[in-house]
């Protein structure tokens, strides 16, 4: 059952990252055949930012990699999980080199 949820909590993290992906490539028309990021436009609006190429580059990079970082902490530890080595606590001493010892 652990293993079921983590799964299934694991597809909606993914699932949710996809959705934000498609938000944050979206495109809006800002006049007739211009379009632009909405994302970028909405931040922009709400913060009052100039129309600058540097900062919607900057914003955009940022999501990509911090969507990309969800990804990878998603897949490392809810679908790999940690592997536990069952032999570990009560293992044998490892063997002598054969060298004799007196």
């Amino acid at each position: 059952m652990h293993k079921a949820l983590r799964v299934i909590i694991g597809l909606v993290v993914t699932g949710l990252v996809l959705y934000a992906a498609d938000l944050a490539t979206r495109d809006c028309r800002v006049a007739p055949y211009v379009y632009d990021n909405c994302m970028w436009l909405g931040l922009r609006t709400r913060l009052g930012l100039p129309a600058s190429r540097f900062l919607r580059m900057a914003l955009l990079e940022c999501v990509g990699i911090g969507l990309a970082l969800i990804l990878y902490v998603t897949f490392r530890y809810l679908f790999l999980g940690r592997k536990v080595n069952p032999a570990a606590p009560d293992s044998t001493p490892p063997l002598d080199s054969g060298v004799a010892r007196d």
